[in-house]
């Protein structure tokens, strides 16, 4: 049986498979579920795969299902994490998710279990909007940079990634020039961009050491 805590509740993510989320605060949307809809085109079966800022795990935790790619998680707030490992576990996942802070992956006391450059992939689904943006009432650690900035996603991105792994990121079109120079500020190509028909979202796919290169496409997510 599922442990679940009176803060928490169980909800399907399909017919077969469960996450657990907080009953209130923060809750993932659509955005999360493109994010690992678009990076499962790319990520195969076998491939070592890295969820950054992975919430309540459900990015990860569906990049496994949809392909076999082994999944370690990293999220500061230790209740989410929590929730994330308790979903992986509830699916019979072997996704592991670990309660760190994404600007400490180069100390040495993350080396044992971060190794630098093991990583084929990189997937985030980061806060949006900057520290000193209007609050949000809901959950607004996970909506803003009070924490992680997106510049420290891309150098720890780059951090795990291998030549030739890809970092996978879903954002807000505000800031896509931000986004685009501070990837390739560290290293990491801009190779594909599907821009949400509503204007207000985008994915994108960025190479570590990748050659200069952008595909650009729309869709409704």
């Amino acid at each position: 049986m599922t442990e679940v805590n009176e803060n928490e509740v169980v909800e399907p993510l399909d017919e077969k498979n469960i996450i657990i989320q907080p009953k209130s605060g923060y809750r993932f949307g659509g955005d999360a579920v493109a994010l690992s809809k678009f990076s499962a085109k790319y990520i195969k079966g076998g491939m070592k795969v890295f969820d950054l800022c992975s919430g309540c795990g459900v990015v990860g935790i569906l990049v496994e299902l949809a392909t076999g790619a082994e999944v370690i998680g990293a999220e500061l707030d230790g209740e989410l994490c929590g929730m994330s490992a308790r979903s992986a576990a509830a699916n019979g996942l072997k996704a592991r998710f670990f309660n760190a802070d994404i600007r400490d992956f180069s100390k040495d006391e993350h080396v044992h279990i971060f190794t630098r450059g093991a990583f084929d992939a990189v997937v985030c689904n980061p806060p949006f909007f900057k520290a000193d943006s209007r609050a949000r009432k809901i959950a607004p650690t996970a909506n803003s940079e009070l924490t992680a900035k997106f510049s420290d996603v891309a150098r720890a991105s780059a951090w795990l990634l291998k030549s030739g792994g890809a970092l996978y990121v879903v954002h807000t079109s505000s800031r896509l020039d931000e986004v685009m120079r501070t990837l390739g500020d560290n290293g990491l190509t801009p190779k594909a961009l599907t821009v949400n028909r509503n204007g207000k979202t985008f994915l994108l796919r960025a190479v570590k050491g990748g050659k200069p290169g952008l595909t650009v496409d729309t869709e409704v997510f």
